[in-house]
């Protein structure tokens, strides 16, 4: 009788076992299929806003078969040769990264600082750089690091009242200069501290030294043959210091640090090289190209809402790279200084505690409150409380960065909260001071959680568009900002209002353009926040 119930109990067990086997198969595959539902949907949305961006339908047969020949077949036999090869992999992407990178790199740098004006850039520069150098050169000679920690922001912002208060008397001498000499302080002048910088670690003081002066030497070269040809002088002096010398930098140590690789540098100038041939080839034979509106029409020109082909998005996309970029500067120094002292400097019990917990639950409650909430909370405070002009640009800087707060400070939490509290105690335990063990252990670790983070609140910030319309940002502005307190209008608003307009071709054509251009600016700064991320991710 023992032995029929042993059986039947393990004839149990065995049916119960299979049974939770079959329901974690059934949870795995509803799991793959909703992935693959939100995946397909991605991809046809996409398809969909690429088909009425690029109108492929309306080009040639010719113009699919000089492209294959040209762009897709080289890229894609140099690609499989690459995935096939590890150093040819790696010094590819470094290639990629660098060539790319230094293009936005080199056209965000120029279009930014020619719209917000040289001269004032430079000086506000100038003003907010020194303090903290200064501030670096006496820690550096002192080994008195307890303070450095505070006075680099401290010192940084008293640089910016000091540029504020001096600009009058400054900005007249410094206006006489030619404008490519700015450029030349702002661009050239850090590229060659970075490269004497980089050169002097990996080898010595005196090939640093030469190697940050021909970076001036070249910068000098470069603005000399512009003048002398009649070229953009300052176009070429920013297109030399942010695009060929990093871009130089970089693919010279990769090949000289991984020979086996080498080849792999070459995967960008195929991909370029061949859509250059195609175009070359099309332009020659008189290929039918698509007609489609995602043209340098669309990215260099101003709005034009009467006829499609000339409308221009070049002061949305000026206007949204500022926004975004200064509400960076507002929000994020602030979001995880906030994040650090919650997580590191708060206190657990007594009044102080019971704040900092009443904080905590607060912020986690505003990360999920509605744009347009936001919206309002800057019209009160930027437009009524503190009068600042309609539609300007810190107002809608200053919105968005409230819209991200929340978020940048929950996830940059979250990133110091995962790093173990055994590497805080041994650097306490070595005799470090809390300052030195958060910025020498705690931050390094954190960073990749904390540019997750970061990924997360710009791709929601350069999308919003319900704040922007509360506080009376424009719809269509013709010219890009001028500066901080100058109006602005950003790229979703004007894909917005376009999307009303009368005209199919503008609804069809132009808002689908506007929209690749939108995403693929979200993409760049996504990219490039996941490249540091991970680099710092592979360092630690």
């Amino acid at each position: 009788m023992a032995t029929e119930d042993t059986a039947g109990d393990q004839l149990g067990r065995n049916a119960a076992l299979r049974f939770e086997q079959l329901k974690g198969r059934l949870f795995e595959a509803a799991l793959i299929a909703a992935t693959l539902v939100g995946i397909v949907s991605l991809l046809v949305l996409f398809a969909q806003i690429s088909i009425d961006a690029f109108q492929p339908r309306s080009a040639s047969p010719t113009w699919f078969l000089v492209y294959l020949g040209t762009l897709v077949t080289p890229t894609a036999g140099f690609t499989l040769y690459a995935r096939r090869r590890p150093a040819v992999r790696e010094t590819n992407a470094l290639a990629f990264a660098a060539v790319f990178g230094g293009l936005l790199l080199s056209s965000v740098i120029y279009v930014v600082v020619e719209s917000l004006s040289p001269y004032d850039v430079f000086i506000y520069t100038a003003f907010a750089a020194s303090p903290p150098v200064l501030v670096s050169v006496y820690d550096r000679a002192t080994d008195e690091r307890q303070y450095t920690g505070p006075a680099i922001p401290a010192s940084i912002v008293a640089g910016i009242a000091a540029a504020a208060l001096l600009y009058d008397s400054i900005k007249q001498p410094i206006g006489v200069a030619a404008e490519w000499i700015m450029y030349f302080g702002l661009v050239t002048v850090p590229a060659a501290l970075v490269v004497a910088w980089l050169t002097t670690s990996r080898r010595d003081s005196r090939a640093g030294a030469v190697a940050g002066g021909a970076v001036v030497a070249g910068g000098l070269a470069v603005a000399a043959a512009s003048i002398a040809t009649g070229a953009n002088t300052s176009l070429f002096v920013v297109f030399f210091s942010a695009f060929v010398v990093p871009t130089g930098y970089v693919l010279r140590r990769s090949i000289r640090r991984d020979p086996a690789g080498r080849v792999g540098v070459a995967g960008p100038f195929v991909l370029v090289g061949g859509a250059l041939l195609g175009a070359a080839v099309v332009e020659r034979f008189g290929v039918q190209n698509p007609e489609t509106f995602l043209t340098p029409t669309l990215l260099l020109q101003s709005w034009d809402g009467l006829r499609a082909g000339n409308a221009g998005v070049y002061p949305q996309i000026v206007g949204s790279i500022v926004i975004v970029g200064f509400m960076a500067v507002l929000a994020f120094p602030v979001g995880i200084g906030a994040a650090v002292y919650l997580e590191e400097y708060a206190p657990d019990t007594g009044i102080r505690g019971r704040l900092a917990t009443l904080l905590e639950v607060n912020i986690s409650n505003l990360a999920g409150v509605p744009s347009v909430v936001y919206g309002l909370l800057g019209l009160a405070l930027f437009r009524r409380t503190l009068g600042l002009g309609t539609g300007v640009v810190v107002s809608a800087a200053g919105t968005l960065g409230l819209l991200i707060l929340p978020i940048v400070i929950v996830s940059t939490q979250e990133a110091l909260r995962s790093v173990p509290n055994a590497l805080r105690q041994g650097s306490y335990g070595m005799g470090a001071s809390r300052w030195q063990t958060l910025r020498e252990v705690v931050l390094p670790e954190a960073i990749p959680g904390t540019l997750t983070g970061t990924i997360l609140a710009l791709a929601r910030a350069i999308g919003e568009t319900a704040p922007l319309v509360i506080i009376a940002v424009a719809t269509t502005k013709y010219s890009p900002p001028s500066g901080l307190f100058s109006s602005a209008t950003a790229l979703p608003l004007q894909i917005f209002a376009a999307s009303a307009n009368a005209k199919p071709e503008f609804r069809h054509g132009v808002v689908p353009a506007a929209a690749v251009v939108l995403l693929i600016l979200m993409l760049l700064m996504n990219a490039t926040a996941i490249v540091i991320r991970n680099k710092y991710a592979r360092d630690n």
